[in-house]
Parts: C-alpha cells; sequence; structure tokens
C-alpha cells in the first residue's frame, strides 16, 4: 500500500545551510547516504502512513492548514537518538507549530493508519542529518557534529508538504494561503512570490489582506512572543 508523510521542508538560505552540514557530515564521515539521492532537509509532522481515503486526507489536510495562523521555530543543537543511532538538528516548535502538528494528527486518525509516536500528544520535532547508521559510524557522526557549530535563527513554516510515495501530493503555502498540486508547488516562481510576501514583511514595505487579518499582522504578533 502506498505510504504517505506529511512534512515541513526548509526553504531558502536555511535549506542550503542545513543541506551543507548533511553533506559535509556523510563525507567526513564517509557514510555514502547521499550520493544516490539529494538531501531534502525537513521536519516530519505525521508518518509514514497509510490510508485507503486519499480524497479526505487531501481534504483533511486542506482544512486544517487553512484555518492555521503563522507558525515559527528554532533550531536548537545537534541531538541524537540512542535508540536508533540517529543524528539529528533538535527542533524547538512555538506552541502554534506544536497544537498544529497534534490537530492534524487528531484530523487524519479514524481513517489512517498512523505511527506509535502520531497519537502521542508529546512530539519530538527534530530534523534527520544521518541514520541507518552502524553502531561505529554513530559515534563517528556523534563526535563529528559536537566540534561543529549550528547556524541559530528563527524559521517561519512557509510551506507543509503532503507526500505520496515519497513525491509531492499537495502542499499547502502559508503565504498565499493556497494549496498547489505538485507542479506548482515546485515552481521556482511560485515560490519566490511567497518569499516576497514574507520579505514585504519583515521589510515593513507593506501589507497583504487576508479574509480574516493581515499576515503581516499575525507575523508581527507572532514575533513579539520573541
Amino acid at each position: 500500500m502506498t505510504s504517505y508523510l506529511i512534512e515541513f521542508r526548509f526553504q531558502g538560505k536555511t535549506k542550503h545551510q542545513l543541506r551543507e552540514i548533511i553533506w559535509d557530515v556523510d563525507t567526513r564521515c564517509r557514510i555514502g547516504n547521499t550520493k544516490q539521492k539529494r538531501p531534502v532537509p525537513h521536519i516530519s509532522l505525521a508518518g509514514p502512513f497509510t490510508t485507503n481515503d486519499e480524497r479526505q486526507l487531501i481534504q483533511d489536510f486542506y482544512n486544517v492548514c487553512s484555518k492555521q495562523d503563522p507558525m515559527s521555530f528554532t533550531l536548537k543543537h545537534f541531538s541524537t537518538f540512542e535508540h536508533s543511532n540517529v543524528v539529528y538538528f533538535d527542533i524547538n516548535p512555538d506552541h502554534k507549530l506544536d497544537e498544529f502538528r497534534w490537530n492534524l494528527s487528531k484530523k487524519i486518525k479514524p481513517y489512517c493508519n498512523l505511527k506509535p509516536h502520531d497519537h502521542q500528544r508529546t512530539f519530538h520535532f527534530h530534523s534527520t542529518i544521518a541514520m541507518k547508521l552502524t553502531q561505529s559510524k554513530f559515534q563517528q557522526v556523534k563526535n563529528y557534529v559536537s566540534r561543529k557549530e549550528l547556524p541559530h535563527f528563527r524559521n517561519i513554516v512557509l510551506r507543509v508538504t503532503l507526500l505520496k510515495g515519497g513525491l509531492i501530493l499537495k502542499e499547502y503555502d502559508f503565504m498565499q494561503r493556497k494549496m498547489f498540486d505538485r507542479k506548482l508547488a515546485k515552481s521556482k516562481y511560485v515560490l519566490r512570490n511567497s518569499m516576497n510576501i514574507l520579505m514585504d514583511y519583515l521589510n515593513n514595505k507593506k501589507s497583504v489582506k487576508t479574509k480574516k487579518e493581515s499576515i503581516f499582522t499575525k507575523f508581527k504578533n507572532l514575533f513579539k512572543q520573541r
């Protein structure tokens, strides 16, 4: 049965910074995970899971996303899952992102075969650097990243992605308040529009209205929480 996954994918400068770290760790520690496939730095929010009702999944994905206010998170530090030999970026979500993840899980739970961690209110947000490591490689990667400096920044959740079989099925854009199919989700032009909306806010150049209130007002309130 086809597997689905819901995740946040890093964009822009942050994506390139984290990808460089993943490549560096993979090369220096001679893991070989990135030779066949370009890494996509991301944060898993639900899954992988299976379902027989894709139409309902897409509808619920849109409904939960469309009601969500802007969300953000920070990178805390490098960390590990000792029981499974995984090295990752530890993520500190704001309360809105934490609630969003839980609301999404509750919404799709009745008809999706979720993993045990998706049924739990407490969730460990993270972005994987290296996984499926032997014990010796795991120790080598741990030692290597302990000497590396992690970039510190506050990241806004620009989009959330619904994957089917590892490919983009739908992607919700919180700047444009729209859901895109795979073609538009991969469009650099569409992404540039979203980034421009965000940058307009950050530069205080103009405000863009949504049905409820200005997106920029929401961001302003979000940053007041810092």
